[in-house]
């Protein structure tokens, strides 16, 4: 058996040759530069280690940068390849691909995987990343990652003789968590890089912290994503009453830091604008200046003033109010416009547009003259959001008390979950990001509770929505001792033999669909390595137990797309499938294959798309290869 990697194939002239791959891991490793990192390459276009090492951060630079020890292989695992595929392991399987989907294991490589078909396709990103307590180990350990591994090597951390460097015995510590900033920051470097590359344009992440990394996160977002991108830091009021833990603070607060992907004026919904309600005209936080007022649109002392208003000071201190020109006002309405100097909130262009729209402006004292402006709109205006979100204000955002009360309510009063975040804060968010873009996609690689699909649920449900759900929780095992109740409830209520988080994701999004009668129905897949290559006399790359759903579901993604929601057709089965216009090939070893090839001669539309593990013969290959080439997609 030969793996993917270990398999060279050639497409000259629609010939495929396959042989084995003898190369050392070494002349592996510099023919992948070779052909993919070219910035790793000298003027004699072999691998330079110096520029190797500057790459992986491994040499001194000069300059402001967030730096941090193993920077520079954090960086290399966002860059390496990935070969796992996704194996949907739902209870009932049908032809229909679920839009909404919960993916078990590492977001390291679940992030690659989606990369494939949702680059640029996503709107949100909301994740709640373990906290930096200082406490505990970090349960994602990089570096048994075998991608860490060929990293080392290619950059001399591993000799050829398989001794560990001294820089590598430390990274290999960092790597596995030492309670350390550089530890968290090794760990959310390639995933929040990766999640950039999701974001779509008018893209936007949300990201949960507390005051361990919050500063530390900040900087490396402004890294990732632009310091231009930030659009700001929320404070979250977790709490009503302090703990008093703590000698000197009582903390209530988290953070939720706000990027988006690029410089783009993105339209922010925190509310709406009372139409009824009138606004100020006048600011202390404006500049002085001239502003004149039609005298149509005004109205003083709701029409009970006549007389001659003085030109002169109104007012005092800096919300003085200068009028410029005398104005005889009848029954309210002056004889001619009113021209003021003061720290006016709207430009004179403003001024004129609403009030050709219809605006009317108040001034309820002749002793102040503070104009108020009531404006007309066809459609119903969104303020932005505050950037302090509490029970106390017009957000009336829950606390973790409610987040807790919430899971034991579908929980059947059973606490299962620490600190949950509450569904309110994260529809909240979504519905500021995406109110005016109801198909979008939401996205949350550190699933925990599964809060985000209950979130974007509810959201639907509530604005007649059809966004959509991807999450990614680690397959992470339950510490009876630390977690018993979870530990028993999954042993017990769910079957589980290994209990471990990513069921809680799981039955959480299925109890709370139930609670709020959603009609969503999502999947679940887990990740598999790639499948072995059987390679035999005049046959190629015959796949090992694999489910034909499974196999098309992968092929689309890798073709670019995502997954849509649409049937998958079995033309012949277990040979030909079609999604939407597409064909996807998955077998061509009969010899007279007159009825695939007559299926796809007929209907001329769409793309024919194969892999490299098409289970197939190579002669049928090559007539196939000249028959359909113009519209062939080798995956």
């Amino acid at each position: 058996m030969a793996k993917k990697d270990e398999v060279l194939k050639h497409k000259e002239l629609g010939k495929v040759v396959v042989k084995q791959d003898n190369r050392d891991d070494g002349q592996k490793l510099k023919d992948f530069i070779k052909e993919n990192i070219s910035s790793m390459l000298g003027s004699d276009g072999e691998p330079d280690l110096g520029k190797i090492r500057d790459i992986l951060g491994l040499s001194s630079l000069n300059g402001y940068e967030l730096k941090f020890p193993g920077k520079g292989i954090a960086n290399a695992l966002y860059s390496a390849p990935i070969y796992k595929e996704l194996k949907n392991i739902d209870e009932n399987k049908s032809n229909k691909i679920n839009e909404n989907f919960i993916i078990k294991g590492d977001n390291l490589d679940a992030l690659k995987i989606l990369a494939k078909g949702y680059t640029n396709k996503i709107k949100m990103i909301y994740i709640d990343p373990p906290y930096n307590t200082m406490n505990n180990d970090f349960i994602y350990n990089d570096n048994f990652r075998a991608d860490f591994d060929a990293i080392a090597r290619i950059s001399g951390l591993i000799d050829e003789s398989g001794n560990k460097s001294k820089n590598l015995e430390e990274m290999e510590r960092i790597f596995k968590g030492t309670r350390t900033h550089s530890a968290w920051l090794c760990f959310m470097y390639p995933r929040l890089k990766l999640a950039r590359d999701l974001l779509k344009d008018d893209g936007v992440i949300f990201i949960s912290i507390d005051d361990n990394e919050q500063a530390n996160l900040k900087l490396l977002c402004d890294e990732i994503f632009g310091e231009e991108n930030f659009i700001g830091n929320f404070i979250w009021q977790k709490k009503t009453q302090p703990s008093f833990l703590s000698s000197e603070i009582a903390n209530i607060t988290e953070y939720v830091i706000c990027y988006k992907k690029t410089t783009r004026q993105l339209n922010l919904k925190g509310g709406f604008i009372d139409s009824e309600k009138t606004k100020e005209l006048i600011n202390i936080g404006n500049p002085f200046g001239e502003r004149f007022l039609k005298k149509e649109a005004v109205e003083i002392e709701n029409g009970k003033f006549t007389g001659i208003l003085k030109a002169g000071n109104y007012g005092n201190g800096e919300l003085v109010i200068k009028l410029l020109e005398d104005v005889e006002v009848v029954n309210g309405i002056p004889k001619k416009d009113i021209h003021l100097h003061g720290r006016i909130v709207q430009s004179q262009n403003t001024l004129d547009k609403e009030i050709a729209n219809g605006a009317k402006i108040f001034i309820k004292s002749t002793k102040t003259l503070r104009p108020t402006i009531k404006v007309v709109r066809d459609e119903v205006g969104i303020k932005s959001p505050i950037s302090l979100l509490s029970k106390k204000l017009d957000n009336n955002m829950p606390t973790n008390t409610d987040a807790t009360s919430e899971m034991k309510d579908l929980f059947n009063g059973v606490s299962i979950f620490e600190y949950p975040k509450p569904s309110k804060l994260i529809k909240y968010l979504i519905d500021t990001v995406a109110f005016d873009d109801k198909n979008s996609i939401v996205l949350d690689f550190f699933a925990g509770s599964g809060t985000t699909a209950h979130a974007v649920m509810a959201q639907n449900l509530a604005d007649n929505g059809n966004r959509k759900f991807i999450l990614v929780q680690l397959d992470e095992s339950i510490d009876e001792k630390k977690s018993k109740t979870a530990f028993e409830f999954c042993k017990n209520e769910l079957k589980s033999e290994i209990p471990n988080i990513s069921d809680i994701t799981i039955e959480r999004v299925k109890r709370a669909k139930k609670a709020l009668n959603s009609q969503m129905e999502f999947s679940v897949y887990e990740m598999t390595d790639e499948p072995d290559i059987d390679v035999q006399e005049n046959l190629f790359g015959v796949r090992l137990e694999k489910n034909t759903l499974d196999l098309v579901t992968n092929m689309l993604l890798k073709s670019g797309n995502e997954i849509s929601g649409k049937n998958i057709e079995c033309v012949i089965e277990n040979r030909l499938y079609k999604v939407g216009n597409d064909y996807f090939v998955l077998d061509l070893l009969q010899k007279d294959d007159k009825e695939l090839f007559k299926v796809l001669d007929k209907d001329k539309n769409g793309n024919v798309y194969a892999d490299i593990y098409i289970n197939c013969d190579i002669e049928v290959w090559l007539n196939f290869y000249a028959k359909f080439k113009e519209r062939l997609r080798i995956l």
